[in-house]
C-alpha cells in the first residue's frame, strides 16, 4: 500500500525547491504549523552549534543592544544574553506562534529588556544604525531576495556593530529535504540555500566587512561516537575538507 503521507511529504518539499517567489506570510505560515521545532531541535546535535560556533567566533559588544532577526523561540538571543552579550533584545519574526514561545523563553532566561514584533517586509521598523550586534541565524535562505534583507540588517547596523549570520552549505539541500521526507527533522518550508560567493558579496555590499569565516559540523547528529568522529575530521580539515563539505557556513562581520 502507498504511502499517502510520504508522497504529500515528496510532493511538499518539490514544491519548496521549485518555488521561484514567495512571501513572509508563506514563511510565517511554515513556522507556525512546526509545532515539534524545539522538541525535534533539542535532540539534533548540530542546531545548538549555530550559537555556540557564533559565539566563538564572534567578538560582540558586552551588554550591547541587539536585533535577533527571525528569532523563532528565542534560543539565540537566551544564549547570548547568559553569556553577557544583550542588555537589550529586539526579536523579529514572521511566526506569531514562535514569537510566544520566544517571549516565554526570555522571560525564563531573565532577560527584562526585549521586544518581541512581528515582521512582513523588507523594510525594518527601525532607524538606521540602532543596533550594537545583530544575530541572523538559518534565515537568509528563507526569503526570496536575500540581498535586501542584508542589506537592510545593514542600515540598522551602528557603524562598529558586528554582524553573527549563518546560513546552510547549499550541498545539503538534499540532505535537509530527505530528512523532512523520513521525518527525520521537520521541513525547512520556504526557501532557497544561499551560494558562498553570493552570500560574501550581499554581506560586503550593505556595508559589513567579513573578519571570519567558517563552515562547521559536519555530522549533524547520531551516536555519540560518529558525532565526535565528525568532530575530530571537522578540527583536522577546517581549511580543507570543511569549506566543501561542512553543514553550517558562519561569516562574522563588523558595520563599516
Amino acid at each position: 500500500m502507498t504511502d499517502q503521507g510520504l508522497l504529500e511529504r515528496v510532493r511538499a518539499e518539490l514544491s519548496h525547491w521549485g518555488r521561484r517567489n514567495w512571501t513572509f506570510q508563506d514563511v510565517g505560515d511554515h513556522w507556525n504549523r512546526t509545532e515539534d521545532y524545539d522538541s525535534i531541535n533539542e535532540e539534533t546535535y548540530s542546531y545548538f552549534r549555530r550559537f555556540t560556533d557564533g559565539y566563538q567566533l564572534s567578538d560582540l559588544q558586552e551588554d550591547g543592544v541587539v536585533l535577533d532577526f527571525c528569532s523563532r523561540t528565542g534560543n539565540g538571543s537566551a544564549y547570548f544574553y547568559l553569556k553577557g552579550k544583550i542588555r537589550a533584545s529586539y526579536c523579529a519574526d514572521v511566526s506569531f506562534r514562535m514569537g510566544e514561545i520566544c517571549r516565554q523563553r526570555l522571560d525564563q532566561a531573565g532577560l527584562e529588556r526585549y521586544l518581541w514584533l512581528p515582521v512582513f517586509q523588507y523594510t525594518l521598523p527601525f532607524r538606521s544604525s540602532s543596533f550594537d550586534s545583530i544575530l541572523c541565524f538559518e534565515t537568509v535562505e528563507h526569503f526570496p531576495q536575500p540581498e535586501r534583507l542584508v542589506a537592510e540588517l545593514g542600515r540598522v547596523a551602528r557603524p562598529g556593530a558586528q554582524l553573527v549570520l549563518t546560513t546552510p552549505n547549499v550541498l545539503w539541500e538534499p540532505v535537509h529535504a530527505l530528512a523532512a521526507i523520513l521525518r527525520l527533522h521537520h521541513s525547512e518550508g520556504p526557501h532557497r540555500f544561499v551560494g558562498r560567493r553570493r552570500l560574501r558579496r550581499m554581506v560586503r555590499e550593505a556595508g559589513f566587512s567579513i573578519d571570519r569565516e567558517e563552515t562547521t559540523v559536519l555530522v549533524p547528529g547520531g551516536p555519540s561516537w560518529l558525532v565526535r568522529w565528525g568532530e575530530w575530521v571537522e578540527e583536522r580539515t577546517r581549511r580543507t575538507l570543511m569549506p566543501l563539505l561542512g553543514l553550517r557556513r558562519i561569516l562574522i562581520g563588523t558595520k563599516r
